[in-house]
């Protein structure tokens, strides 16, 4: 997979799932409120593959011990690697489907607490997007 792809997908996924939740709460469409918490949901598991899979191994970047035995000639990198800089993202986008899941199963109870639940997961996810443009910003 391509990193275009891992900082592209979850902003579809994100604003396909904020405007189809708005949608749903503006007009009053428990169906759509629950499409869009699963959206989040998705965009969770899909986190979890890309987490779990080889993208952001820690084999591909240098550790201390071969940093230690490196003649470094002064010059000294700060700069942290684009994959590791949308870690984060994918750890709140996580967050954000776990928050999404008691957003969907209070919704179809008809609890009015769902709403503090999706609140949260579209905040979180939000973050997670902000995180990605920031690193983007970086390229």
């Amino acid at each position: 997979m391509s990193d275009t792809l891992l900082y592209t997908l979850p902003q579809w996924f994100i604003f396909a799932a904020v405007i189809i939740v708005t949608y749903g709460w503006v007009e009053d469409k428990k169906t759509f409120r629950i499409i869009g918490a699963l959206l989040f949901v998705l965009l969770g598991v899909y986190s979890l593959i890309i987490l779990s899979g080889d993208y952001f191994a820690a084999k591909d970047f240098l550790t201390p011990e071969e940093i230690a035995s490196e003649e470094l000639d002064g010059e000294i990198i700060d700069e942290i690697p684009f994959l590791a800089k949308l870690f984060p993202a994918y750890l709140s986008f996580v967050v954000s489907s776990v928050l999404a899941l008691p957003a969907i199963f209070l919704d179809i109870k008809n609890s009015k607490k769902y709403r503090l639940f999706i609140i949260l997961a579209g905040l979180v996810a939000l973050f997670g997007f902000f995180v990605i443009i920031g690193a983007v910003k970086t390229l």
